[in-house]
């Protein structure tokens, strides 16, 4: 049967280069409109050395430098906005934390600081206060002797970190607080003392008795024993101001809190607070424990500025028992206590178990478990330690953090988005290392914003890459998808087409209209084109229903493939359910459309075969389709033609009916037929059913 050239359909072209340009006729002539349509599908899907890529929309580099220019600001806009957050503090202290435990690991700790000798603790702990049989707050006679044995070894400076009693105990037992004010006297006379000056829990000054604070010298001898405390509990920074803290910030170390307590629990300490003497000096005559024992060496510069504490160097403390100290002293032993306090700077303070702890990054207490909070003294200790050193580790200044976010942020001008994913992690990896070096050297850099900053730009460029695709992706439907079957469009998007060949075991269909060329040769062209719109329209949804995809349309004849390029479990069943439905479709458009409009009524012949065939691309570089090859491609067409001799609107081959789930009724053997060019074939026929048992059909 002649096709006319005009009818032809569509099959699919993927072009690997421009087309040449079409002609500028009113109607475009389907070749055009295929290179046009793979053009357009170039631009969303291609493939690199076998491996799939983005779905990259079009619009040029411009489209997408523009997407991460947006992006940067944006990621660098939510960094700025979360810098007071939480979460963005969270990640900052979790990154100290790291850094400070690979520091240590690989640097001796007593590089490059003071040595742990030159810091020495005395500790009360149980075995002290068991031996001497009283409690904390009556230990003035041991700490008394104490202070008068270490100002005998001619220490650098003694720094008292427990508070002194608020009011005396000599109605307790006469003579209690004089053996204190002895020992005050003598370690003031000896070296430069320093005491801690505690707060209660209701933020107010727990100020020494009068004898007891003439004795240590006045308020010029007292230091506020705060830090600042992390969102986590854990202390990692100092703050010279302890009075300008934010109250949420302050943590006494002398205070015995519970290390797991809250980080608001101390109270404020505010100028207006304080009692004579010191509010009329506040704060400038209130620094903090460690500054005043700095300022006694020159060292006050060191910690005049906010810092992160550092932990990475100095080895871990030991403590001298305070019973221990007694006793040299007792017992006249001045060349130990010589041995371990002469010459230098010597702190006495609880490290009782359950008494003045904090949660530190990392514990430096060399007498218990790692994982134990030490006790507040040995956090005063690491803090004069770095002033004695290198200093504490200074925060970057505000430029470095703004170049930091930009280059960070700028990880979203990057185009394909697994490698935007690989950069941030690239990055963010080398942003680690490099901190963790400057973090070594003295200086922290937080890098909270900086990971915020690339996260939110890679999401929103990938966001804006995917709205755009899907927006694109919907164009392309809306404008070429009535030229490919749905499955085939599917599997162009996806860039699952490609030109390689694929062995698979289909079932094909072969429709064709008895009569019709003869029927065209004398109606109106437009009639017929009219004609043959309405029957396509109205058996197309039923084959893409059951998944069939349309190879093409030949005039009045058509091809369809179930199982391609989407494998089908049921392949036959789908493709037999697609035929019964056609017919059916035909009985209704005979019926409520052509006969009401004078049309003939038109009949179909179909072919139905199953077997493997070859799929892929066929023709040239410059046009291909996609289509299968193979033997029962060639039965089918043979089958339809079959079909109309012998009367029967479809005709199968055996091997296709046997592997139907159901037989439908009118299903007939035709025993064994010679076909075109063809060896013999074994065939079974479709008679038709009555149009009440025709799915679809109307009454």
């Amino acid at each position: 049967m002649a096709r006319a050239p005009c009818c032809r359909g569509l099959r699919l072209a993927r072009l690997r280069s421009a087309a040449p340009l079409c002609g500028a006729d009113a109607t475009m002539p389907p070749s055009c409109l295929a290179r046009e349509f793979a053009m357009s599908v170039q631009s969303l899907a291609t493939r690199s050395a076998g491996r799939r890529r983005w779905l990259l929309p079009p619009g040029g580099p411009r489209g997408g430098r523009t997407r991460g220019l947006a992006a940067a600001l944006v990621g660098i806009a939510l960094a700025g906005s979360a810098s007071q957050t939480t979460f963005l503090e969270r990640l900052d202290e979790l990154s100290f934390d790291a850094q400070v435990g690979i520091v240590r690991a690989m640097r001796d700790p007593a590089a490059g600081g003071a040595s742990a000798q030159e810091v020495v603790v005395v500790g009360v702990d149980e075995a002290s206060l068991a031996a001497f049989g009283v409690p904390l707050a009556m230990l003035h006679a041991p700490l008394g002797q104490a202070l008068e044995a270490i100002a005998a070894a001619r220490p650098m400076a003694i720094g008292l970190d427990m508070a002194l009693p608020e009011q005396s105990f000599d109605h307790l037992r006469p003579g209690l607080e004089r053996d204190l004010m002895g020992g005050l006297l003598a370690a003031r006379h000896a070296a430069d003392l320093v005491l801690a000056l505690d707060v209660d829990a209701a933020g107010r000054l727990r100020i020494p008795s009068p004898a007891l604070l003439a004795a240590a010298g006045g308020t010029q001898a007292f230091g506020l024993p705060l830090f600042p405390v992390d969102c986590d509990g854990v202390v990692r920074r100092f703050d010279p101001d302890p009075v300008g803290m934010p109250a949420r910030d302050r943590r006494s170390c002398v205070a015995g809190e519970d290390p797991d307590a809250a980080p608001s629990a101390p109270a404020t300490v505010r100028a207006r607070q304080l009692p004579q003497g010191l509010a009329e000096h506040a704060p400038s005559a209130l620094p903090t424990f460690a500054a005043r024992l700095a300022r006694r060496f020159g060292r006050e510069p060191e910690l005049s500025r906010p810092g992160w504490i550092d932990f990475t160097r100095g080895s871990a403390f030991s403590y001298v028992p305070l019973l221990d100290v007694v006793g040299w002293y007792e017992g006249g032993d001045s060349t130990r206590l010589r041995e371990h306090f002469g010459g230098r700077v010597v702190l006495l303070g609880s490290v009782l178990p359950f008494l003045d702890r904090l949660r530190l990054p990392v514990s430096l207490v060399g007498w218990e478990y790692p994982a134990t909070p030490p006790p507040g003294v040995i956090l005063n200790a690491q803090v004069l330690r770095n002033a004695l050193g290198v200093g504490l580790l200074r925060p970057v200044g505000l430029p470095t953090r703004i170049a930091l976010l930009a280059a960070m942020a700028s990880i979203g001008l990057v185009a394909g988005p697994w490698a935007r994913w690989w950069a941030w992690s690239g990055a963010a990896s080398g942003a680690f290392a490099a901190s963790t070096a400057l973090h070594a050297a003295g200086w922290f850099v937080a890098p909270g914003g900086a990971i915020v900053a690339a996260s939110s730009a890679v999401v929103v460029r990938t966001a804006l890459d995917l709205a755009r695709a899907r927006r694109e992706r919907e164009r392309l439907t809306r404008t070429f998808g009535g030229y490919l079957s749905p499955q085939l469009l599917r599997a162009v998007l996806e860039d699952r087409v490609d030109g390689t060949s694929t062995r698979r075991a289909i079932a094909l269909l072969f429709a064709d209209l008895r009569g019709f060329t003869t029927w065209s040769e004398t109606a109106d062209p437009e009639v017929v084109r009219d004609a043959l719109n309405r029957y396509y329209a109205a058996i197309t949804p039923l084959l893409h229903a059951h998944g069939g995809t349309i190879d093409n349309f030949r005039g009045d004849g058509i091809m369809v493939m179930f199982g391609a390029p989407e494998p089908h479990v049921q392949p036959c069943d789908s493709a037999f359910a697609a035929a019964r439905q056609i017919i059916a479709a035909i009985d209704r458009l005979n019926q409520l459309d052509f006969a009401p409009r004078g049309i003939a009524a038109i009949e179909a012949a179909i072919g139905l075969a199953f077997g493997e065939v070859v799929l892929g691309d066929l023709g040239s570089a410059e046009r291909k389709d996609y289509t299968a090859l193979g033997d029962a491609v060639n039965v089918a067409a043979r089958l339809q033609e079959l079909a109309k001799l012998l009367g029967f609107p479809v005709v199968m081959t055996q091997a296709f009916a046997l592997r139907l789930s159901t037989a439908a009724p009118g299903w007939c053997e035709l025993g064994t037929h010679a076909l075109k060019g063809h060896t013999p074939v074994a065939i079974c026929g479709w008679k038709g059913a009555a149009s009440a048992e025709l799915p679809g059909a109307v009454s």
